[in-house]
């Protein structure tokens, strides 16, 4: 399938999307909010509006190729996620739903917009999986994610409350390596 049929479906979903909201919803305080923010931002209205659907839809279009970035290695650290803060969380979908890494990840992409890069750890049990996500989800987002599926198999994602007893193991065999 080429990128263009995708990028074309996505924006055939985002229009219809547009046109629901603006046939049932009424707007008058949004739009008051946008004409006062371009104001006080010294933006016109499209670079406003353009701003708001990367904001709402950050993988509506393919990310341009940027200049490569040096990264320095972190010292002691052999977990690429070890820079910030991972949350481990349940989903309600697992190898008995016949799902893949893949098809996690990219609901995981495309709802939440979070990277790539910043997807930890995915453990596919038979009826659900673990995966650890950046510390900081937004509520909406993760009603978003409450709310999303795989096929006809909804996530349900749940935050999975620490294992005491992993941290105190995991802390005791950094300091081990070091």
């Amino acid at each position: 399938m080429s990128a263009f049929s995708v990028e074309s479906r996505k924006e055939d979903k985002f229009k219809r999307r547009l046109q629901r909201i603006v046939a049932e919803e009424d707007l008058a305080m949004q739009r008051d909010l946008i004409q006062r923010a371009a104001a006080e931002l010294d933006i016109d209205l499209l670079t406003c509006a353009a701003a708001l659907v990367y904001l709402s839809q950050p993988n509506l279009y393919p990310a341009r190729k940027q200049q490569p970035k040096l990264l320095l290695p972190l010292p002691h650290s052999r977990n690429p996620h070890a820079s910030y803060k991972m949350v481990r969380y349940r989903l309600a979908v697992g190898s008995q739903h016949q799902v893949s890494r893949e098809d996690i990840q990219a609901v995981l992409i495309e709802e939440s917009g979070v990277d790539r890069k910043r997807i930890g750890r995915i453990d596919i049990r038979d009826t659900h999986t673990l995966v650890e996500l950046p510390d900081g989800m937004p509520a909406d987002i993760f009603q978003v994610l409450t709310e999303a599926a795989i096929g006809p198999h909804r996530l349900n994602i749940k935050r999975v409350k620490p294992n005491k007893f992993r941290q105190l193991r995991n802390a005791s065999q950094e300091e081990d390596n070091r």
